[in-house]
């Protein structure tokens, strides 16, 4: 018989329509091979997948961005909602450790540390692993220095609230897992006691979700996919949209944008007003159908941590990636041969139209990256190291 495993997530990981989903659900369908799994989670929109050996527990929510702002200057913790889920969670995560006494308890997000005391009241023997997603505090840091006035106060106060909870986070989990060597080190950086607890996991994806028998001509588009709620990504799209996207105009006339995610925030909402160009979508069923019609898969990004996963997903699709150094950190790539990386508009402007307009060197491109994902970042290059860990 199998051994079960709690694994506890904020999100509902299916369907897989962002990138800490796509994590989140690659993972767990690595562990299943291992373990029979309970998932706990918030309940979702859409119903679970039915998946051979995964039973879901679902929790409503009451815990929202605003009671969590609020909560969290009193218990001086992270804002997000996902750091306060013990208010909806304690009471189902304690009556599962307790009807199945797991040996191992796998937390999907360093923000749901809070989830480890409780686990340890009921199993204080259990091994925990916890799979970090980004380094928090920095990416708050990165939020408060774009702050002004009392937001620059809070969120700053975020980033120090963030910092001690991943310095607990690192005595309390047995196992810290990172998206990439750069947020391995941040982690080691805060503990070396704990370093050795740390093991890098890349972002990874399954081919065989990417693969289809239709074909999809390219269009004239450029595309940034991804959460448009998550403030890396909105400030991505209104620098693209201010310094970059007039230069791209200017040599190609028809060009469309396409901005393609959920949540969509009301600063990215505003550019389609004032642009006919600029095409924004919303949620999609697949934005691997709309990555596959696009010229160019764009990453302008100047805060963030981990890897993205869009980069991965136009890799395995072979779109290619116009970057900036920030947007490809934590990737193994090379300027000119796998990807196209620039830090400046004019730079990034030059880039994305040399693809608009050499689809040779574009198809060369994509190639190359293609090759890079089937070495480093599908699910076999990963599945050995992360059930040897687990």
């Amino acid at each position: 018989m199998r051994e079960k495993l709690l694994f506890i997530s904020a999100e509902n990981p299916f369907p897989q329509d962002s990138g800490g989903k796509l994590r989140t659900g690659n993972i767990l369908n690595i562990l299943l091979a291992k373990y029979d799994v309970d998932l706990l989670t918030y309940s979702g929109s859409k119903d679970t997948e039915a998946i051979p050996s995964l039973t879901v527990h679902e929790v409503k929510r009451t815990m929202n961005y605003r009671k969590a702002m609020l909560r969290s200057l009193y218990k001086w913790r992270n804002c997000s909602y996902m750091s306060h889920v013990d208010v909806d969670m304690k009471e189902k995560i304690t009556e599962l450790c307790i009807q199945h006494a797991y040996s191992h308890v796998f937390i999907s997000h360093s923000l749901l540390g809070c989830c480890i005391d409780i686990v340890r009241r009921s199993l204080p023997g259990t091994v925990i692993i916890t799979d970090a997603h980004n380094f928090e505090s920095g990416l708050s840091a990165q939020l408060a220095r774009r702050k002004r006035g009392i937001a620059k106060l809070f969120y700053s106060l975020n980033a120090v609230w963030t910092r001690r909870d991943e310095l607990k986070l690192m005595d309390k989990t047995n196992l810290l897992l990172t998206t990439s060597e750069q947020d391995g080190l941040s982690f080691k950086a805060l503990s070396f006691k704990n370093s050795f607890k740390v093991h890098v996991i890349p972002n990874f994806i399954r081919m065989g979700d990417y693969r289809t028998n239709t074909l999809f001509p390219k269009e004239p588009w450029i595309i940034l996919p991804g959460n448009m709620n998550y403030f890396p990504n909105i400030n991505a799209a209104t620098y693209f949209y201010r310094q970059i996207y007039p230069l791209i105009k200017a040599k190609v006339p028809g060009i469309k944008w396409y901005i393609v995610g959920r949540d969509v925030h009301p600063e990215v909402a505003a550019l389609a007003d004032q642009d006919p160009s600029i095409i924004i979508t919303g949620y999609v069923d697949s934005v691997a159908d709309y990555i596959r019609k696009a010229q160019v898969v764009i990453a302008p990004l100047q805060e963030g941590s981990g890897t993205r996963l869009k980069i991965l997903e136009a890799w395995a699709l072979k779109t290619p990636v116009v970057s900036s150094t920030k947007g490809a950190e934590g990737l193994l790539y090379e300027h000119s041969a796998n990807i196209m990386i620039a830090d400046d508009p004019v730079t990034f402007a030059e880039s994305v139209t040399q693809l608009l307009q050499d689809h040779e060197k574009g198809v060369v491109l994509a190639d190359r990256a293609y090759q890079t994902l089937l070495a480093n970042y599908e699910a076999e290059s990963v599945r050995e190291k992360l059930l040897s860990l687990v």
